[in-house]
């Protein structure tokens, strides 16, 4: 997960949230956008190399449409393509280790698309 300043002009790595059920996950991110005061969120697209919807896809709106549900936010899709691949190359060039790479790898990913989504706003 990743948030942004108030100016949504700086993405950073937040937290890890992991799915341990419907309920306990909707309650961590009610909790979330209290604590942090979120106005939107935004989920990533696990899209095709080819821009493709696949059964992943389905499941992550299905898990926005949840969110929007819970939070009474609006909830926004990006495209998550390459962002795994950027932030793992980001986190090896500053020498992270293979196993904090695994620990933050996620939150860096999440940082990256949000800061893609920001930016895009910021232009149009």
């Amino acid at each position: 997960m990743a948030v942004s300043d108030e100016t949504r002009t700086i993405a950073q790595p937040h937290s890890t949230l992991v799915r341990r059920g419907d309920r306990a996950i909707m309650a961590e991110i009610r909790a979330l956008v209290v604590d942090l005061a979120v106005s939107q969120i935004v989920v990533g697209l696990p899209l095709g190399l080819d821009g493709d919807e696949g059964p992943a896809v389905v499941e992550a709106r299905g898990f926005g449409a949840a969110v929007a549900r819970a939070t009474g936010l609006p909830v926004a899709f990006a495209d998550e393509r390459f962002t795994t691949r950027q932030a793992e190359r980001s986190l090896i060039e500053q020498g992270v280790s293979r196993r904090g790479r695994r620990q933050v790898g996620d939150r860096v990913a999440a940082a990256l698309l949000l800061q893609g989504v920001l930016a895009a706003e910021s232009v149009g």
